[in-house]
């Protein structure tokens, strides 16, 4: 009731716009409307009839407010691989995965009742912190500080002067033009700078849900975005979706405890037309800045071509603007950062799914890598029986010791269920119909291959023939 009649008691709300803006080339101020509304209508809508995945996809695209996501475990700079070489044989980064995995044994205290880090369910870490990348005998200052507020803006598309990343925000106030011009050359993206936030509006991306949100609850966060950007009262009985307006900080209370709301925020946020459609440059772009990986052969033949003629000059041009460092590999590029920061999920990471996620997927990995003299597929076919004895052996073998959540290890079906949603999420795995796909960057965290097998397979793996990509596989779990 106190989270519902803190939404709708706008006739007492402090409205936070009494304040002049000024905005130069680069710096464009969003101040009020009163025809925002109706908009918000006919998109809330849209949303309430789509079924849940138009929904998540549909959001994304009126929105665009969804953080960077890459692997982490960069290699060594001086890594000898050569370019071409396969994901399936080329340099592991299973050591420093495997540092990342034991923290947790050392912070129980700080985990929450679901046994989760106290990053998140994820263990994301660094969540508040500045992103920054440590500047070079020669490199100016000012390059620092852009790649840092660039940086800042790809993970968090929302900051305000008052936020928890409000020491970031005067970075982004001072390179306004700068930062404005080249995400809108290099990716397409509009940034907006007032007085007192910066709103980066990003392109669509799959797999950039809201956690939990279904179409009526994006419908509901939708309306009260509108209602409140106009000044309305909204009839908001959503808690998530009142989560989601505290989190972007247009509604708060003030020390007397009386809510207030941020009108100028939330027109800032309301949805705008979509961006235009990008040819190859810009989709591959975004892709490489937004994803774990990008798959060649899940690519258009244009958009293919372009990344293998501009492979390097890109490598270049996002090290100097993000910090990110590409992985090449005859299957694909990855972006990584060599600081870990740049991710909305770690993996590695220090919680139980992320733990169990990098133990289940080397094992997978050690199973199904094909041999030296093979073909290197981008991906292969998992069969359902390896997914549970492999996921039985590394629970056994970890779970307690490592103070896994007691919730999964009491329900081995959610537990499977959501150590396959953040390999999904991720790019390991991939949906095959009903079966999964293990996917070649993976390999990237499983030891590397030894001409023999130094132990058999675990009490719970189920030994059987690997299936060849296409062939009729076992059920996928729900």
């Amino acid at each position: 009731m106190e989270q519902h009649e803190h939404a709708t008691g706008a006739g007492e709300a402090r409205d936070r716009t009494g304040t002049g803006r000024a905005g130069g080339a680069g710096q464009l101020t969003a101040q009020p409307s009163a025809d925002l509304y109706p908009a918000a209508q006919e998109l809330a809508a849209r949303l309430a009839d789509a079924s849940p995945e138009a929904a998540h996809d549909l959001f994304t695209a009126a929105f665009g407010l969804y953080g960077a996501r890459h692997f982490g475990g960069a290699l060594d700079p001086d890594d000898p691989t050569p370019a071409g070489t396969s994901w399936w044989h080329g340099t592991s980064a299973h050591q420093s995965a495997a540092l990342r995995t034991r923290p947790l044994h050392y912070r129980r205290g700080r985990r929450d009742a679901a046994g989760q880090g106290a990053n998140g369910p994820h263990g994301t870490a660094g969540r508040h912190r500045k992103p920054e990348r440590p500047r070079g005998p020669a490199e100016p200052a000012a390059a620092v500080e852009r790649r840092t507020a660039a940086r800042l803006l790809l993970a968090h598309p929302l900051v305000t002067d008052t936020g928890p990343h409000a020491a970031g925000f005067a970075l982004i106030h001072r390179h306004a033009d700068w930062l404005a011009e080249r995400f809108q050359r290099v990716l397409g993206y509009r940034l907006t700078v007032a007085a007192r936030h910066a709103r980066l509006r990003k392109a669509p991306v799959p797999g950039r849900a809201l956690a939990g949100f279904t179409p009526a609850s994006y419908a509901c966060l939708v309306l009260a975005l509108g209602a409140l950007a106009d000044g309305r009262a909204p009839d908001l009985d959503q808690p998530q979706a009142l989560a989601v307006l505290r989190d972007w900080q247009v509604v708060d209370r003030d020390r007397e405890g009386a809510p207030t709301v941020d009108r100028e925020l939330a027109a800032a946020l309301a949805p705008a037309p979509e961006l235009p459609a990008a040819g190859p440059e810009l989709t591959v772009r975004r892709l490489l800045v937004e994803t774990p990986v990008v798959l060649l052969d899940e690519l258009s033949p244009g958009e293919r071509e372009w990344l293998r003629r501009n492979g390097a000059a890109e490598a270049a041009l996002f090290a100097e603007f993000l910090g990110l460092r590409a992985e090449v590999r005859a299957e694909g590029v990855a972006l990584l950062d060599p600081a870990d920061e740049l991710t909305d999920l770690a993996l590695p990471g220090t919680g139980t799914l992320a733990q169990a996620a990098l133990l289940l997927v080397r094992q997978l990995v050690e199973e199904l890598r094909p041999l030296p003299e093979e073909a290197v597929p981008p991906a292969v076919l998992i069969p359902d029986a390896l997914i549970d004895g492999a996921l039985g052996d590394v629970t056994d073998d970890h779970g307690l010791r490592a103070g896994w959540s007691p919730e999964y290890l009491a329900d081995r079906p959610a537990f499977r269920r959501d150590v396959l949603a953040l390999l999904e999420r991720m790019g390991l795995i991939a949906p095959a119909g009903r079966a999964w796909l293990l996917r070649a960057p993976a390999a990237r965290y499983a030891p590397e291959a030894e001409p023999e097998p130094t132990t058999g397979p675990g009490r719970h793996s189920r030994p059987q023939d690997r299936l060849a990509p296409g062939a009729e596989g076992p059920g996928r779990p729900g």
